[in-house]
């Protein structure tokens, strides 16, 4: 399980189901006020939402999660769209058949978004 912090979890479960297509997960209790989770090929992505005024904790730089997308440049767009922000970009090369972007959530929570090309 990948836990993201999210301040506003309407808006954050709306990126994640819409914007980047990754249904609910089916688990008891998966969806409250507070938490929610989506299911990423048997990953569970879980949502947790923030307190308000809580400067203690917030979102994570990069929580390790990566996602498989066939068009990378098109889920970038669509990811900005969204809300979401690009970071960086990385072409294939040097042996690796691997473009990656370097994204964040709206609450900027980072993670990859990954595309083969070879």
């Amino acid at each position: 399980m990948v836990i993201h912090y999210v301040r506003d979890m309407d808006r954050a479960c709306a990126f994640y189901c819409d914007a980047l297509g990754l249904p609910e997960a089916p688990t008891p209790g998966s969806a409250s006020p507070s938490w929610n989770t989506f299911d990423c090929d048997g990953l569970i992505l879980a949502l947790h939402i923030l307190p308000a005024g809580d400067s203690a904790e917030g979102p994570m730089p990069h929580a390790g999660l990566n996602l498989q997308v066939d068009d990378l440049d098109t889920a970038v767009e669509e990811l900005r769209a969204a809300g979401g922000e690009l970071r960086a970009l990385h072409e294939a090369g040097g042996g690796v058949p691997i473009r990656v972007a370097e994204v964040a959530d709206p609450d900027g929570n980072g993670f990859e978004l990954r595309q083969h090309v070879g």
